[in-house]
């Protein structure tokens, strides 16, 4: 079943056949990347209005969360 993955397949959308012409593995590094360049988009968004914080803010954070867990 592996090897299904890496070849291109037929989809069906409202009842009408569709070619993929992407393996599912290239479908999901899509997806990936698209979330990904969602989440920037989201950040630089909240950046321009003021929202973020400073990067030694942002390293103390990470530095406080990390030893509250020891």
């Amino acid at each position: 079943m592996s090897d299904f993955t890496a070849y291109p397949g037929l989809t069906v959308e409202n009842w009408v056949n569709h070619m993929v012409i992407e393996s599912v593995e290239q479908f999901q590094e899509k997806e990936a990347l698209i979330a990904a360049l969602k989440i920037i988009a989201l950040g630089e968004k909240d950046r321009l209005q003021g929202k973020g914080i400073s990067a030694a803010d942002s390293r103390a954070q990470l530095l406080a969360a990390r030893q509250s867990r020891k």
